[in-house]
């Protein structure tokens, strides 16, 4: 019984300790998407203003560019990061032709 107490403590112990590591690397995850969508709020608000005025300076020209560009690396991270519809549609146990 001795025994049986430490192995389940110990395991117990192990999994909670997982468990928290896991938490708080979700809690950074999901930290650092909302500054990502806060960027992204502000390059359009940007976007949205520059379009209403029709003169853009060069140096506004070049940001609006980096911007774009970071914006479009970002969406493509997610796109592949995220499962494809083949993927969610592939069947297990069936043999492919």
């Amino acid at each position: 019984m001795d025994t049986t107490l430490f192995l389940l403590t110990a395991v117990i112990t192990i999994t909670t300790v997982l468990l928290v590591i896991i938490g708080l690397q979700l809690v950074f995850v999901l930290r650092e998407i909302r500054l990502t969508v806060k960027k992204i709020g502000v390059f359009v608000e940007d976007l949205e203003n520059i379009e209403s005025k029709k003169e853009i300076p060069a140096e506004k020209k070049q940001l609006i560019r980096k911007k774009h560009l970071a914006l479009h690396s970002i969406l493509d991270k997610i796109r592949i990061l995220s499962p494809s519809l083949s993927l969610k549609t592939k069947k297990f146990f069936v043999k492919e032709k």
